[in-house]
Parts: C-alpha cells; structure tokens; sequence
C-alpha cells in the first residue's frame, strides 16, 4: 500500500495559519501544545479573560488529535468494572462523571459555537472479539448500570462480524476533531490568547518563574506552566518513563462499496477493531482504527497494520476508495487512569498525560481541569487524575511487564547485528555499521541517503525503522525521530539525533566501495 500518512481529518480541514514566535516574551500562562488539551485550555482561560500564550512544534492538531477516530466518548473500552476493582466504585462514578462533563463540554460548544464538525449523536458500542469475552463485556455492562450510565447489552448482535455480545453506551458522539479544535482555538485568540505555531519547547528550567528554552535561541519566562504534550516534557520528580507506555495504532478512511449500521464501535479483545461512520457532505465514510502495539514493537513491516485494516474494512461493507491512511501514538498508565493536574504539590507546573486512546474526551477534561486549577486552585476531580493515587500498587503486574519490557527492549537493542547497505532500496531503512559504530540509513524517493546515530537520546536505547512513516522508533519509551534529518517528532527524548552523512546514495556507494 503506498501514499502518504496523513489523517482523513487533517486532509479534510481548513487550517489557520499561526505565526512562529521571533522573539523571547513573558506571560502569566504558558500552554505547551496544540492539541485538544492545550487548546481547550487556553479557550477556557481566554474566557475568563487571561490571556495564555500557547506554543506548538508543528501545526495545530498534527499530533494525536489529529490522528483520532473522533470519537467523544464516555466508554473507553472495558474500564468501568477495572476502575471499580483496583480503586472502588466510588472512583468509577466520579471517572464516569467526570468524562460526561467533557462530552457535554463539546456539545455545548458545538452548538453555540455554531461550530461545523459534523457532531452527531449516537451509541457507542464495546463489542465482544471471542467467547472469553463475554463475560468481561457482560460484567462490564452489569458495572454500568449500577453507576447509572443509560446502556443497554445486546446478545446476539449481527454487526460488527464475529460479535460474541455487545455494550452500547447511550448519548455519545462523533465529530470531526481538527475543525471542532480550530474553531475552538481561533475563538480563544478572539478573546485574548496568543498562538504560535512552528515554534519547538526543548528544554524546562524550574523555579518561582519558569523558562522555556525553544529552538532558534527563543526564551519564553511563565509563571504557570502546562504541558499538554502527551508526554511531559519535563518530569520533575514522577519517574514518567515508569509509568507512562507508548503505544502506536493505525487508521484508514475509506469510501465503502455498501452501506453499514450507524454506530461506533470497538472490540474488547485484540486484535483492535474501532469502526465509526462520518458523513461528508452528504457522503458516508467508513473509518476503521486498531493494530495497537508498543511502539516500535510491531509488525517489522508496519505497512501490513494498514492491510489488516484494509482487509477487515473490506469485510465490513467492501471497499471502493482508501481515502486515507495514519498512525497514532498514545500513552497508558498502570491502571489505566490518566494523569491530570500538578505536577508536585503546590507546584505551578501542570501535566495532562496518559488519555490511552480516548484523548479527545480525557483531553477536553484536561483543558477544563487545569484552567480551573490556575484559576481557583482546585477542581473538583483532582484527587481522581492526581499522580499520587495508588496507580502502581492497583496494577503492579502491569506495571513490571511494562518496565522491564523496556529495560529488555533497551538490553536486546544492543545486541542486534547490523546489515551492509548493498541492494537498499527507496523508503528503506536498516541498520548497519558506519565507521565503526552501530548507526541507521535511511534511502529516501529522492535517493538521498541518510545516516544517523541511532542510540535513542533518552536512554539509548538501538533505534527500529518504521517502513510505514519512515521514523526511527523507540521499543523502550515511545521516542521517535525522522529518518531523512534525525529530528525529534515525538516521546520523552530531548535531543534530537546526531547526523553522521547526507548525501546522494550512489556517492555513499562509491564511497563504500574503495
């Protein structure tokens, strides 16, 4: 399957133009991020009449937001019934509550906005993948009730296929998040707040007033600091690296050859399945997401997560146009919850981290939660988000698998053998030996060569090529660099990647072969 990766959402939106900061400044109120958190936030605060500055590295919503299925959800798999048993039902109900008023939060906005997104209602549905699964979707519908969220369980369901059992949660919708976060964003710069696109955060200096240290020399001095960048990008004293684990996932739009019911839906078990319908002027698109695994822990060909999803789209109601196609990383947490609020006590710093998968509503309730924190100094479910909870205890199996997977991934990286560059071909990546040291080269459609020290900048972990949207990835913690210039894209690394070449493949070749 060839062709970009680029989201049927940031295809299919009309994006503002925000300028580059050109020069260092000092604001009450930093937003590191341009995704829904980070836009929401400076909505709300922009409301209030503050006026926060917020920065983002590439364009609004090139991140996870616009990477979504764009759902707006309160049923985030099966999560109910996992909350209640590690942490008590109380805590499902205010997690319950809590997502709710995001969801709500959109619909409002939405229609006095006059916002068009395409926002429609509907149920959204966890299906059971396998016979083992019925009884975890039953369990988690019997949960349901008992929190009072309007559900009903279907038996014997003919859609999705291979459906054992099916939780549909009422009331919930769908939407197209990139128009839904621009309109949200060119609202907040109406009432006051500053946007700055193109304009990179590297480093985070503590103290009463905090400096952010972009690229091109720029410094920016806060007194209140957020981050809502999926990873924090400062750590202060949380081990984030323990307890935050990227995951990748995959997504296609594809215009079907016959009609399909109404819906979202998801499949308990794996392999991942998300299927939800947009309307397009009139026109009925097909998106189905999944393929989830650890990043840089999947298929050695990432190619084959797109003709999965292609196969099972076509099982669905056929296949007459793939319309797009991307990837999606996101973080999970040990139990499950994400992390939203300060970073320590009493700290001005504030992290949003670890929606696994469900950022738009987690992400909505994020930019709420910390706009009342500056304002007020609290909000009503900070305990619940906060990073002191019981989140490792709750989950101490999960918790060891994660990290010494990543410890392992870390261990094998630096044992893996290298390959010479003979018969490389174009959208190639491999790993070989340059000038002594373990290094990458990436052959672009331009047939310029790129090498690269591949020791990841984080921890040094050995780097793995991503065919799919050639990057070098991290197996231990999520980092992820761009093969053509080694610059940093996502995850808690800092640095971008030493270049070791650049140059025309043949002249490498030349070169090699004296």
């Amino acid at each position: 399957m060839s062709g970009d990766t680029v989201s049927y959402w940031n295809k299919t939106a009309q994006k503002a133009h925000y300028p580059r900061l050109d020069k260092s400044l000092e604001t009450d109120i930093l937003i590191i991020g341009g995704g829904i958190t980070g836009i929401t936030c400076a909505y709300r605060l922009a409301l209030k009449g503050v006026k926060p500055v917020l920065i983002e590295a590439g364009e609004l919503c090139d991140g996870t937001t616009g990477n979504t299925t764009g759902k707006i959800t309160i049923q985030h798999n099966i999560i109910y019934s996992k909350i209640a048993d590690k942490h008590g039902m109380n805590f499902a109900k205010l997690y319950a509550e809590s997502q709710a008023g995001a969801l709500d939060f959109v619909k409002e906005r939405v229609k006095q906005g006059k916002i068009d997104c395409q926002l429609a209602e509907n149920t959204a549905y966890i299906f059971a993948s396998s016979e083992d699964d019925r009884n975890a979707v039953r369990h988690e519908y019997e949960v349901a009730k008992e929190l009072e969220i309007d559900s009903e369980y279907i038996e014997k369901p003919e859609f999705p296929p291979d459906n054992f059992g099916m939780l549909g949660f009422k009331h919930q919708a769908v939407f197209h998040p990139v128009r839904y976060a621009e309109a949200l964003a060119k609202e907040a710069v109406l009432k006051g707040a500053k946007i700055y696109c193109d304009t990179k955060a590297v480093k985070v200096e503590h103290g009463d007033v905090k400096k952010v240290y972009c690229e091109n020399n720029i410094v920016i001095k806060a007194k209140h600091l957020v981050m809502a960048t999926q990873y924090p990008i400062y750590d202060g004293p949380n081990l984030f690296f323990t307890r935050l684990y990227a995951k990748r996932a995959y997504g296609i739009a594809v215009k079907a050859q016959k009609d399909w019911p109404d819906g979202s839906y998801i499949s308990s078990g794996e392999p991942t399945r998300s299927i939800r319908t947009h309307v397009e002027d009139g026109r009925r698109v097909l998106i189905v997401v999944g393929e989830n695994h650890a990043t840089a822990r999947g298929e050695d060909n990432m190619e084959l997560h797109y003709e999965n999803l292609l196969q099972y789209a076509e099982r669905l109601a056929g296949v007459n146009e793939l319309l797009a196609k991307w990837s999606a990383q996101d973080y999970d947490t040990p139990d499950q919850i994400p992390y939203i609020g300060r970073l320590s006590d009493d700290s001005n710093i504030y992290v949003a981290a670890g929606f696994k998968k469900w950022g738009l509503s987690s992400g909505t309730l994020a930019g709420n939660m910390i706009s009342e924190l500056i304002l007020n100094g609290n909000c009503r479910y900070e305990e619940l988000y906060s990073r002191k909870r019981g989140d490792y205890s709750s989950s101490m199996g999960k918790t060891v698998s994660e990290v010494f997977g990543s410890v392992g991934e870390l261990i094998k990286s630096k044992f893996e053998k290298t390959e010479g560059i003979q018969n490389l071909k174009q959208g190639e990546g491999r790993v070989i030996n340059f000038k002594g040291q373990k290094a990458g080269i990436y052959r672009d459609f331009d047939d310029h060569a790129t090498i690269l020290d591949i020791s990841c900048t984080h921890m040094t972990t050995e780097l793995n090529f991503n065919v799919a949207e050639k990057t070098w990835d991290c197996p231990a913690h999520g980092g992820r660099f761009s093969a053509s210039s080694g610059k940093l894209l996502e995850g808690p690394p800092k640095d971008s990647l030493q270049v070791l070449y650049q140059g025309t493949f043949s002249d490498l070749v030349t070169v090699k072969g004296r």
